[in-house]
C-alpha cells in the first residue's frame, strides 16, 4: 500500500498535537493567575514534561507542521495567553517545530509573517520576556549550520522577517526595542547567519552587502532601515565591527566559493 503522509500524520500524530495543546493549557492555569496556580505551588499538580523525542521522526509531515504553526500563532496573539504561562508554553511549541522542520525553518516566510502579525498587535505593551523568547529561537534557528550554506542562511526568509520584526518593534519606541539591543540582535543575526562570531567582521555578509546579488537585496533593506534609523556615529560603528564600513567587495573566505554558488 503506498504510503500517504497526509493520513501517516492524521492516524499517528494529532494525538500528540493535542496533547501538546493540552500542556499548553495546563502551563496557562499552573502559571500565576490560573485557577491551578495554588495546587501547583502545592504539588497536588505536576508541570507536563517537555516533549521532544516523541516528535522525532515527523519532519516530512508538512501539513502537522503548518498546524502547529498555526497554533503558535494563535496562542501569541493578546489575550491567548499570559507572560508568565508562555515561558513555559512557548519551548513546548519550538521543540515540536525543530522536529517537524527537521531544524530547517529558514524558508517558512507564511508562519514568521503572521507571528509578526500577532506580536505587533501588543504594540508598545509587548512584554520584554515575549520579546527574548521570540528573538531567541529565531536566532537559533539562523545558526543552523547543518541545514544550509552560509549564503542561504543570509538570504533567507527568516533572516529578513526577523530583521522586519525588529525594525517594527523599534518603529514603538524604546519601550519595545531600545536601540542599542536592537543594533546588538542585528548583529547576533549577522553572525548566526554568517556561520561567524559575535563582535567580528564578517567577510560573507560583507561580500553580499557590496554586491548586486538579488537574492540578498530583502534583507539589505531591512538592515538599511535600522542603520538610517540609528546616530551616524554609532551607525559607522555598528559597520565597521560588521566588515561593511567601507562597502567594498571583500575577498572570499577560503572554499567559500564553491560552498555557496547556486
Amino acid at each position: 500500500e503506498e504510503f500517504n503522509p497526509s493520513y501517516e500524520s492524521t492516524r499517528n500524530c494529532l494525538p500528540l498535537f493535542s496533547k501538546l495543546l493540552l500542556d499548553a493549557e495546563l502551563d496557562r492555569r499552573m502559571a500565576i493567575g490560573g485557577d491551578l496556580h495554588e495546587a501547583a505551588l502545592q504539588d497536588i499538580l505536576t508541570k507536563p514534561e517537555l516533549q521532544i523525542k516523541e516528535w522525532d521522526g515527523t519532519s516530512t509531515l508538512y501539513d502537522l507542521r503548518a498546524v502547529v504553526e498555526g497554533a503558535l500563532v494563535y496562542l501569541l496573539q493578546p489575550g491567548n495567553t499570559n507572560e508568565a504561562a508562555l515561558q513555559a508554553q512557548f519551548p513546548r511549541f519550538e521543540a515540536a517545530l525543530d522536529e517537524l522542520s527537521g531544524g530547517n525553518m529558514l524558508n517558512e516566510r507564511p508562519f514568521f509573517v503572521s507571528m509578526a502579525h500577532a506580536l505587533l498587535r501588543f504594540k508598545s505593551k509587548l512584554p520584554h520576556s515575549t520579546r527574548d523568547l521570540v528573538t531567541g529561537c529565531m536566532i537559533k534557528w539562523l545558526k543552523k549550520e547543518e541545514i544550509a550554506t552560509p549564503k542561504t542562511a543570509i538570504c533567507s526568509p527568516l533572516h529578513e522577517c526577523f530583521m522586519h520584526l525588529l525594525n517594527e518593534w523599534s518603529s514603538l519606541g524604546n519601550l519595545v526595542l531600545p536601540r542599542d539591543l536592537f543594533l546588538s540582535l542585528g548583529e547576533e543575526a549577522v553572525a548566526a547567519s554568517s556561520r561567524g562570531a559575535i563582535g567580528q567582521k564578517c567577510q560573507r555578509f560583507a561580500k553580499l552587502w557590496a554586491s548586486d546579488d538579488d537574492c540578498f537585496s530583502a534583507v539589505k533593506e531591512q538592515y538599511t532601515r535600522m542603520l538610517s534609523g540609528t546616530p551616524d556615529a554609532r551607525a559607522l560603528q555598528w559597520k565597521e565591527t560588521i566588515g561593511i564600513a567601507d562597502e567594498s567587495p571583500p575577498a572570499s573566505p577560503p572554499g567559500d566559493e564553491k560552498q555557496d554558488d547556486p
